[in-house]
């Protein structure tokens, strides 16, 4: 009976724990990221990546080389994979990235076709 009692509280506890789990990769992407696309038009190569939650939902912004920043739409984590999407002159640019410590690999997807994203965590948001 024990034994019995033991293993439906660990049952029970499971759930719990996953969702800690994914919490703490949530925080794992919150953050500043230098990113890079090589084959990305010229201006759009290099910048900046940044994901915030507010209220409990991710939204983020990118900044590129020269300053220029785009809100990011339809931000979403699940499973180590970032996807978002974002309005690129005037064209939706979809993003896909895995996440893995402190970087980031994935593709990006526009009309010239699919491009590889790489990048490094800069900082974490307070």
């Amino acid at each position: 009976m024990k034994k019995l009692l033991v293993f439906v509280f660990m049952i029970a506890l499971l759930p719990m724990a996953g969702n800690s789990a994914e919490l703490a990769s949530e925080k794992q992407l919150v953050g500043e990221w230098n990113f890079n696309v090589p084959s990305a038009p010229y201006g759009y190569e290099k910048g900046t990546l940044t994901i915030t939650e507010k209220e409990k939902k991710l939204t983020g912004e990118v900044k590129f080389a020269d300053g220029y920043k785009i809100q990011l739409k339809d931000v979403s984590f699940a499973d180590g994979v970032f996807k978002c999407g974002l309005y690129v002159d005037y064209e939706y640019v979809n993003l896909k990235a895995k996440i893995q410590d402190q970087k980031m690999t994935g593709t990006v997807m526009s009309s010239e076709g699919s491009m590889e994203l790489s990048a490094t965590k800069v900082k974490a948001k307070e």
